[in-house]
C-alpha cells in the first residue's frame, strides 16, 4: 500500500491563487450540494485565498440547505457570497453561511415556514409530516435569529405568509452585509458551480 503513495518530497508545490470568480445558479437538493462540494473542495486543495460567488436559488431541501449553510461556516478558505437575482426560502440559510454576504441593489430574498404536502395522507402520516415540519421550522429559525434582527411585525409575517425582503432591508436585517455587485476584473476566468 505504502509502496503505492506518491512521494511528496517528489510533488512540486502548488501555487496559491488569490481568489477566483464562480456562479451557482439552481436547486439547494443533492446534486446542487455535491456540486457546491466538489467546487469548493477544488478550490481549497488548489490553495484559493478567496471565493467570490453568484449565487441565485429558489431553495430546495431543508436538510440540504442546513448541510450548505454548515459547510460555508466551515470553509477555510474566505468565502463572499453574492446574490444577483433572488435567494429564496432554504437558500437564504445557506446564504448565511458565508463570511461576507453582498447583494446586487436590484436582488431580492424571500422566507418562508416549512411547507409540506399532505394530498392522500392519513392520519398518522399527517402528525408526522406536522412534526417534521414544526422540527425544520425550528432549525431554521434559530439560525435565522443568530444572524438578522428583524422587526417583530416581519416576524409575524413569516408566521403567516411568504416574507419578500428588498436589498436595501437584507443589509438592514443583517442578512447581507452591504449592496454590491458581482463584478470580477475584466478578463478573469468565471467557473460554474
Amino acid at each position: 500500500m505504502l509502496e503505492s503513495m506518491p512521494n511528496m518530497a517528489d510533488a512540486s508545490p502548488v501555487q496559491p491563487i488569490p481568489e477566483v470568480y464562480a456562479v451557482f445558479a439552481g436547486p439547494i437538493d443533492q446534486a446542487g450540494v455535491q456540486r457546491i462540494f466538489n467546487s469548493l473542495t477544488t478550490a481549497i486543495a488548489s490553495r484559493v485565498g478567496h471565493v467570490h460567488l453568484l449565487f441565485q436559488s429558489t431553495g430546495g431541501g431543508i436538510g440540504e440547505g442546513i448541510c450548505v449553510y454548515n459547510f460555508f461556516k466551515a470553509l477555510t478558505v474566505d468565502l463572499t457570497l453574492y446574490n444577483t437575482g433572488t435567494v429564496a426560502s432554504i437558500a437564504v440559510i445557506a446564504f448565511l453561511g458565508a463570511k461576507r454576504r453582498k447583494t446586487s441593489a436590484h436582488a431580492a430574498f424571500m422566507l418562508h415556514r416549512t411547507q409540506t404536502t399532505v394530498q392522500f395522507t392519513n392520519t398518522e402520516a399527517l402528525k408526522s409530516l406536522a412534526e417534521s415540519a414544526s422540527l425544520s421550522d425550528k432549525r431554521t429559525e434559530a439560525i435565522l435569529r443568530e444572524y438578522i434582527n428583524m422587526p417583530r411585525r416581519k416576524w409575524s409575517q413569516l408566521d403567516h405568509n411568504d416574507l419578500h425582503i428588498s436589498a436595501e432591508e437584507a443589509v438592514q436585517f443583517g442578512i447581507a452585509h452591504q449592496i454590491a455587485e458581482f463584478s470580477p476584473p475584466p478578463l478573469t476566468p468565471i467557473y460554474n458551480v
